[in-house]
């Protein structure tokens, strides 16, 4: 999906076990251009449920830590069952093993609750027109504990390089294919290859572990 064509309009879903953040949230989020409706949960199992009946959801906004589940069981709920579905997790959660599940869970943005709401905002508008965003608390804590990442942007082409910016971006391998004009499948070998050479799981990872090695560049 090109940037171009991104919702205009777009429905979200937040999943957070306070009420009173979540109806504030509500509202905040209503304030932003082109949010069409905001649904809430404060359960996993509620929000799957939700999903599940709204395939419309463009954006899904989680906690990590809900009454009967993680939030990162939901991004992969969500993931799977709507691949061109938007996440970002919104938490307070700094610890270093809840940064390296986040760092896995493939989401497109974090963002702290200790954050000014106009960064939540950005971070929406960012995620819903194609980009990935992760605030700077996230990203000083990701450097800190990526300290020791085998140091890959050494040995990468320069192809693989203009790969790893355009996955930055938020583009799809076939965006990326018909950017470079080249085949879908050599672009799937060079995210195979670079993958690798960060010892990385995902494109999320990938492109935060890149950030930290100076390779690309991230919004803060």
């Amino acid at each position: 999906m090109n940037t171009e064509e991104k919702h205009k309009d777009f429905s979200v879903l937040i999943c957070d076990d306070h009420a009173i953040l979540l109806e504030g949230l509500k509202v905040c989020l209503m304030r932003i251009p082109g949010v069409k409706e905001v649904k809430i949960s404060s359960t996993m199992r509620h929000a799957m449920d939700q999903l599940k009946a709204a395939p419309e959801t463009a954006l899904c906004i989680v906690d990590l830590d809900l009454p009967d589940g993680s939030g990162i069981d939901l991004i992969t709920y969500a993931k799977q069952l709507y691949p061109d579905i938007r996440t970002l997790v919104y938490t307070s959660h700094e610890e270093i093993w809840n940064i390296n599940a986040v760092m896995h869970s493939g989401t497109d943005a974090v963002v702290f609750k200790s954050c000014e709401p106009s960064e939540l905002r950005y971070a929406v508008e960012s995620v819903m027109s194609g980009d990935t965003y992760f605030c700077k608390r996230f990203q000083q804590l990701v450097r800190h504990i990526e300290m020791h990442i085998p140091d890959s942007s050494e040995h990468l082409t320069s192809q693989e390089k203009n790969v790893l910016c355009q996955l930055a971006r938020g583009l799809r391998a076939n965006e990326i294919a018909d950017a470079l004009h080249v085949s879908v499948n050599t672009i799937n070998t060079h995210k195979a290859h670079l993958l690798s050479k960060f010892n990385a799981t995902n494109t999320t990872e990938l492109i935060i572990k890149a950030f930290v090695k100076g390779v690309v560049e991230l919004k803060i």
